[in-house]
């Protein structure tokens, strides 16, 4: 299978690497549609630049960090920072599939089975992160691996993310991490049929 790569966000020798912005309907999708902040969770995430009323269309990656490290304070206490990031990817889905784009894939993804929706996962993240890269290689029946290059990595809130994606596909997935590099992060992908 040919590896993924956003033609945008190749770098041109000698010139500093783009910033990095996260569209706003990844906020929207988590937070309005899946946690729905409220009283100082609300405020928290006002506090690190993410304001739902505000109208800029894309935000810069450290807000969504922050965002993020507010979320698991205040929507995962008690769990250790990996194990919150993998809810949160889980959220992160169930937010997204009551978006207009997100009811469509919801829809689908029954239809399509789990291989198919993992042929386009380097799509789905896209959508999401347009700066990641992500290779994804059939092992055996309902295994996968995934490696993904990312210069500010998540490995286990994209697990979280495969996950649910999986699950709406109706099978019974779990996604291993593999590999914890600098910039790069292996993901191994199985699942059971429900």
């Amino acid at each position: 299978m040919e590896p993924w790569i956003h033609p945008e966000t190749r770098e041109a020798p000698g010139l500093p690497p783009l910033a990095v912005r996260v569209p706003r309907r990844n906020f929207e999708g988590l937070f309005q549609h899946a946690l729905r902040p409220a009283g100082l969770f609300a405020q928290a995430l006002r506090d690190v630049g993410y304001d739902p009323d505000a109208v800029e269309e894309v935000l810069p990656l450290e807000v969504w960090r922050a965002s993020l490290a507010v979320a698991r304070r205040h929507a995962c206490p008690g769990l250790t920072s990996e194990d919150a990031n993998r809810v949160l990817g889980t959220h992160y889905v169930d937010g997204f599939a009551q978006t207009l784009v997100g009811r469509i894939f919801a829809a689908a993804a029954p239809l399509l089975g789990a291989e198919r929706c993992l042929a386009r996962l380097p799509t789905y993240l896209r959508a999401g992160r347009d700066d990641m890269k992500l290779l994804l290689e059939p092992v055996r029946t309902r295994e996968w691996r995934a490696r993904v290059v990312d210069a500010d990595p998540l490995p286990d809130f994209v697990a979280g993310v495969v996950e649910q994606v999986l699950r709406r596909t109706r099978v019974l997935p779990r996604v291993d991490v593999l590999e914890r590099a600098e910039h790069v992060y292996s993901l191994r992908i199985r699942w059971d049929e429900a």
